[in-house]
């Protein structure tokens, strides 16, 4: 789905990035209409965090703004308990591991 994007990631970094903030899983979300290879302005992601290390708002803020800033485009971070009952199963299982 996200092919084009995921072989650009700069992945020793985000392995890094990801211990470094207690990430267990690092996933893009979604298909956003504009996503077809060509441009990559904006993700969403869903963040599992090791357990007794959830962070709170402020650092969730930067949280996603490093991401933003390793990434190259505007990100949304997302937890499981921000998603609606409604789809949420449909968003894990089509979710995209980039980090676990």
């Amino acid at each position: 789905m996200y092919n084009k994007f995921t072989t650009e990631i700069p992945r020793i970094e985000l392995s890094e990035f990801c211990r470094k903030n207690y990430i267990r899983i690092l996933s893009i979300i979604d298909s956003p209409s504009q996503w077809n290879g060509i441009s990559a302005d904006h993700i969403n992601m869903l963040v599992e965090f090791e357990p007794n290390r959830i962070p709170g708002l402020i650092k969730l803020g930067k949280i996603k703004i490093d991401l933003t800033l390793l990434l190259g485009c505007s990100v949304d971070i997302w937890t499981s308990p921000d998603i609606s009952h409604s789809f949420k199963q449909e968003v894990i299982s089509s979710a995209e591991p980039l980090f676990a």
